[in-house]
């Protein structure tokens, strides 16, 4: 029987949705009709569902108490147990002792299943159509994805009194190749990202592409102003011509090398970095946010960000509604943790789990106030939700894109996700004798699929937002890699698909991710 490629439940091959997790399983075709980066998403994301978010659908298991929703097979068993308890009086003990047991044993089996580390190389296909009788002239940018760390980017997890501590690498950028018929060419990726006399191209010394009339060059970073340079980081330009009522194609083929992480130390699985992690109990405070890094002052301080081209703010936290949901978040939080960034971080978490449907993205996708206004939204625009209610709280949020596949590594989507910095208390820095500065951690969020503080090795990160280069237009970088990445006539289209070449190397076993519910209690 075939099975779903992101939590391996048992599908019939005519189903197009999981029953069981709500993921989209037919193929990544779809994928070529986001025609414009993770931010125009066109009418492919998925059909809406009933219920909750993808894989939220399954009642959430609660890290003390532990009410959910009976699913069918677990009715059929809690029926069969009151009956047992009515008949057998002397069963009523064990039975009911063994039922949490058996229903938390339910939610595990049907958790999505993620490897610990994986291999693997995937095709993303970019495709510029030409509808007109004359050949015409285009220009396309996409992002060299440095090698992903546990602190970002960054080499280093924290500064000791030792000298700094090597972060994590959690993903590698083994090869980027660029392929067009017999055309391959393998970029210099380690120097053309490099910070020190980056390897660089101008379009004086372009590359020819294989017999088409393109060529590449990748010519460092500049201002947003000209177009000549790479405005939102390290990218490569394709531009060239494009024949009358045809298209022309190239295969950017990645080979990745990735491995599970956890910034959160109650994290179920047991992967790397929650042995470090953060937790409720380890969490600074608002505070201490402001002396950590520049992070506050580059995201947090702005309650606005991102103004797309209908002049609305993909991220707005000074919207009515926002404001008023950040307050029910804030009446869930008891008053002894009400300065505790964590908590109002993890239960924006899961209001955005509760009260949005997953659904098909606008083509200026859903900002976070729509988003919660219309009540269903697909990751971009839940994205865009969770970070405007952290930002009535300034606490900063920036934006993470790439793209996503299952265990399997079968089926890809573009996707996008959530990146947030939370400091860890000053008495935890100074007993692991870290320089408080550096003492916070940079996490992954992904809240439509439920991965709290964790990144898993089939998430494909493409490119993390960085410090705009225009300073004065907060998410001036994120305009720049969604609406000038592309630019050619009006009677022109762009599309991308993506596809695995091989089979991914998993390694090191698998572990699931149930979804769970954090509460909170006083400690008065």
């Amino acid at each position: 029987m075939a099975r779903c490629p992101y939590c391996m439940s048992p599908v019939s091959k005519f189903d197009e949705i999981c029953r069981t997790c709500g993921r989209i399983i037919t193929g990544s075709a779809g994928s070529s009709q986001r025609v414009s980066g993770q931010f125009n998403t066109g009418p492919y994301s998925g059909g809406a569902i009933s219920g909750q978010a993808p894989q939220m659908m399954r009642a959430p298991r609660r890290m003390q108490t532990r009410r959910r929703k009976k699913s069918k097979l677990g009715k059929l068993v809690f029926v069969s147990v009151i009956a047992c308890v009515f008949v057998f009086t002397p069963a009523n003990e064990l039975a009911m002792s063994q039922w949490a047991n058996v229903s938390t044993q339910i939610q595990d089996l049907t958790a999505p299943v993620y490897p610990m580390e994986s291999t693997y190389t995937v095709d993303r296909t970019l495709t510029m159509t030409n509808k007109d009788v004359d050949n015409h002239t285009f220009k396309y940018s996409f992002a060299v994805p440095l090698d992903r760390t546990s602190k970002g980017m960054k080499d280093s997890m924290w500064l000791t009194d030792d000298g700094p501590t090597e972060a994590d690498k959690i993903q590698e950028v083994i090869s980027m190749k660029i392929i067009s018929g017999n055309f391959n060419y393998e970029l210099p990726v380690d120097a053309i990202t490099r910070d020190i006399s980056p390897e660089l191209r101008g379009i004086e010394q372009a590359i020819p592409i294989g017999d088409t009339e393109t060529y590449m060059f990748w010519p460092g970073e500049g201002d947003s102003s000209d177009s000549s340079y790479c405005s939102f980081g390290p990218c490569v330009k394709w531009e060239g011509i494009t024949p009358a009522e045809g298209e022309v194609s190239i295969v950017i083929r990645y080979t990745i090398k990735s491995t599970a992480y956890s910034w959160w130390s109650d994290f179920s699985g047991n992967v790397q970095g929650s042995s470090t992690g953060i937790s409720l109990e380890t969490t600074g405070t608002y505070l201490d946010i402001q002396s950590r890094s520049d992070h506050y002052n580059r995201f947090a301080k702005h309650s606005e960000w991102f103004k797309r081209s209908d002049n609305s703010y993909a991220i707005d936290g000074t919207n009515a509604k926002i404001i008023e949901a950040a307050s029910v978040i804030d009446s869930q939080i008891p008053e002894d943790l009400s300065e505790n960034p964590y908590a109002f971080a993890r239960k924006a978490f899961e209001y955005v789990q509760d009260v949005i449907t997953y659904g098909r993205g606008k083509d200026i996708p859903r900002s976070g106030p729509s988003c919660l206004s219309d009540k269903v939204g697909d990751c971009d625009e839940q994205s865009n939700l969770w970070m405007s209610l952290l930002r009535t709280k300034k606490i900063p949020t920036w934006y993470e894109f790439g793209a996503l596949t299952g265990y399997t590594f079968k089926t890809w989507e573009p996707h996008g996700w959530s990146n947030v910095m939370l400091p860890y208390d000053s008495e935890w820095c100074e007993d692991n004798g870290i320089v408080i500065e550096t003492c916070f951690v940079e996490a992954s969020v992904d809240v439509t699929n439920n991965m709290w503080l964790f990144k898993p090795p089939t998430a494909l990160g493409l490119w993390i937002e960085a410090e705009d280069l225009d300073s004065g237009t907060p998410g001036q970088g994120l305009y720049d890699y969604f609406y000038r990445i592309w630019a050619c006539n009006v009677l022109c289209s762009y599309g991308e698909t993506w596809q695995t070449v091989g089979e991914a190397v998993t390694t090191g076993g698998t572990f699931t991710n149930p979804q769970i519910v954090e509460e909170f209690k006083t400690t008065q």
